[in-house]
């Protein structure tokens, strides 16, 4: 005999939905709505009211999905999503994704789990159009998408050490992800807007080997005077090797990150950044958390952007 939980897996859904698709009430996508209805159908599903009351009950329990190889995102992230979750007596259960793969599994066991909520940060599938589903930076079409402002951040970055007389500048991406793709969008506009080529062999993709990307700038024998970066690590990345070559920074390059973590102010020197707002972003998730639970609508926010924090990992070449 076919579950609430059959019916959400193959609807794609949450088990709270089936439920209030079940009980005729409102607040549910006519998306979802439809998906439910013909996942019971094909399922021979027919609830009953012990089962319908059980799927009602919370569990106060909210799923977390990380990247298991961000380790930025991961002491990031995790401190403010426990503290703010805390405060509102829930509890997190975590896992950790790297492909669509997995994240489409990870989600499936979170639903599985009884979590009231999900919240995905960088994930892509289309499991997250789930309507439980809070989806920071990744995919931008999402019921309950929060966005960083990763090309505003990106042309910021590039905007600012044009001004300090840079006119060929080098960027280090982290992948093939939405945020990648927004920051090399941002950093392409940018030198357009500027009147600055774009030349290919000073744009690098990290793919976890952060120094192998740059090795990649170093080797390719095409002069830059500054780095723009996604992660400060990247950047601790870049010092050290810089150093190696007897490049010193900022004296020959300078450097801007778009993230603005503990790492930055420790770095010698400091690291110019235009920091990323995780506190603000995790503040809005509580906003979205609190609509799916109260089973009510949620109006989309806008993407937030960063703002600029000058240290002394950028020289004025005018």
């Amino acid at each position: 005999m076919a579950t609430i939980t059959d019916v959400s897996l193959l609807a794609n859904v949450s088990k709270a939905t089936v439920s209030r698709v079940m009980s005729g009430s409102r607040g549910v996508k006519p998306e979802s709505r439809e998906a439910v209805l013909r996942a019971a159908e094909e399922l021979n599903y027919r609830p009953n009211a012990a089962a319908q009351t059980l799927a009602n009950q919370r569990s106060d329990y909210i799923g977390v999905i990380l990247s298991s190889t961000d380790a930025g995102q991961v002491s990031t992230y995790l401190p403010l999503l426990a503290k703010s979750l805390k405060a509102k007596g829930k509890h997190m259960l975590v896992q950790f994704a790297e492909t669509p793969e997995e994240q489409i599994r990870m989600v499936e066991e979170l639903n599985q789990r009884h979590c009231d909520a999900i919240i995905s940060l960088g994930g892509t599938t289309e499991a997250l159009k789930n309507d439980n589903i809070i989806a920071i930076d990744g995919l931008a079409s999402a019921e309950h998408a929060i966005g960083y402002d990763y090309k505003f951040a990106a042309e910021s970055a590039c905007r600012f050490l044009s001004s300090k007389g840079h006119t060929s500048i080098a960027i280090v991406v982290d992948d093939e992800s939405y945020a990648s793709n927004q920051v090399l969008e941002g950093y392409k506009t940018s030198l357009q807007n500027l009147a600055m080529p774009v030349n290919r062999q000073l744009i690098v993709t990290a793919n976890g080997n952060s120094e192998q990307a740059i090795m990649s700038l170093l080797n390719s024998y095409h002069p830059f005077t500054a780095l723009v970066v996604m992660r400060d690590s990247q950047a601790a990345v870049a010092m050290n090797l810089f150093r190696d070559f007897n490049l010193a920074t900022p004296q020959e390059v300078s450097i801007v990150s778009l993230e603005d973590s503990q790492l930055a102010s420790q770095l010698n020197p400091p690291l110019t950044c235009i920091s990323y707002p995780s506190q603000q972003i995790v503040d809005f998730a509580m906003e979205q958390l609190d609509a799916i639970l109260d089973d009510r609508p949620t109006s989309h926010k806008p993407l937030i952007t960063g703002r600029l924090v000058t240290r002394e990992s950028v020289t004025n070449r005018r």
